[in-house]
């Protein structure tokens, strides 16, 4: 009898996550051309060809001919043995599986608990990645890195330009190995992260420029031609509203800072990152929006955050 060894540490923990099957994502695809009527007898047919769900039938995406479709589970195959031949320690590690627009988009989230750190405030924070692919051309196949900070469940954001560790338009074609290698570097991504939280920590923040953060943030542009008027005479907030409809997701915005976080942390700008992680992750979703998309609404506010975080110089609103 031979014996066989498997050459990856975390085979064990990888395969635990294989077991788990693939949740709404447990579906199949296929293709056909996409053919139009031009008022004759006979359909003509493009140069495009529509992706669709074999189970329902649903349309997931057009593309051009040379597009590779791959499948979400195929996409989920290829995060698992990257994580796999990756020197992360995956102990305990789970794997939570979304998708919306009818499967047109999915994300997949892997929050790694051996990987924990202490946060400025003393709460502890361990390693996450996301892994998301789409048909409908919101996104490549990537693989990003962030954190859980485990007192409030907020999904922290990275900075971009650190954030996607992994990306490619061709997944079919992934060098799986060379994937792993970077995806490892997530460990240096999250140290530095770390340094960049102090910074904020022990950094005061101006109510002004606070306010105004959160308003750029969520798109409330009417409000600002009004910040930069205020006198200082009775509160911002009151002098804003006064002129403007307000905002709800900066009402949300405002809340959770004014009688949360800046109470806890302190009036400086960890506790505004945490207002904006508290919003991406935990404000209500309009109630027009369809609840089998919802995961597409919390990675759009997570990146519309990034956005927020490079855009802004941390002490001085822009």
């Amino acid at each position: 009898m031979t014996n066989v060894t498997n050459m990856f540490t975390n085979n064990e923990d990888v395969s635990v996550l294989r077991n788990n099957g693939y949740g709404s994502a447990n579906f199949n695809i296929a293709t056909t051309p996409l053919m139009y009527d031009t008022g004759t007898d006979t359909l003509n047919i493009s140069k495009k060809k529509v992706i669709y769900r074999t189970d329902t039938g649903v349309e997931l995406g057009v593309h051009g001919k040379n597009y590779k479709a791959v499948a979400p589970k195929h996409m989920i195959d290829t995060t698992r043995s990257i994580l796999e031949r990756s020197d992360l320690n995956l102990t305990n590690v789970t794997e939570d599986i979304a998708t919306s627009h009818d499967g047109s988009r999915t994300f997949v989230r892997y929050n790694m608990p051996t990987h924990e750190y202490t946060t400025p405030d003393g709460d502890t924070a361990s390693l996450q990645l996301l892994a998301t692919t789409s048909f409908d051309s919101t996104f490549p196949f990537l693989i990003s890195v962030g954190a859980l900070q485990n007192a409030c469940l907020n999904t922290q954001i990275f900075t971009d330009g650190t954030v996607c560790l992994f990306k490619s338009k061709h997944t079919q074609g992934l060098d799986i190995n060379h994937g792993a290698s970077v995806i490892s570097k997530a460990l240096d991504v999250f140290e530095s992260e770390r340094e960049l939280w102090t910074k904020w920590h022990n950094t005061s923040a101006i109510t002004w420029e606070v306010f105004e953060i959160f308003a750029r943030t969520v798109g409330w542009k009417s409000a600002l031609p009004h910040i930069a008027s205020w006198t200082g005479e009775g509160t911002l907030y009151n002098h804003v509203s006064s002129e403007v409809p307000m905002n709800k997701n900066f009402q949300y915005l405002w809340k959770v800072y004014k009688e949360i976080y800046s109470k806890k942390l302190g009036n400086n700008f960890w506790a505004v990152y945490n207002a904006l992680t508290d919003w991406s992750s935990h404000a209500p979703i309009g109630k027009r929006q369809d609840p089998k998309n919802i995961a597409s609404v919390l990675n759009r506010r997570q990146q519309t955050v990034r956005d927020t975080i490079s855009r802004v110089d941390w002490g001085i609103a822009v």
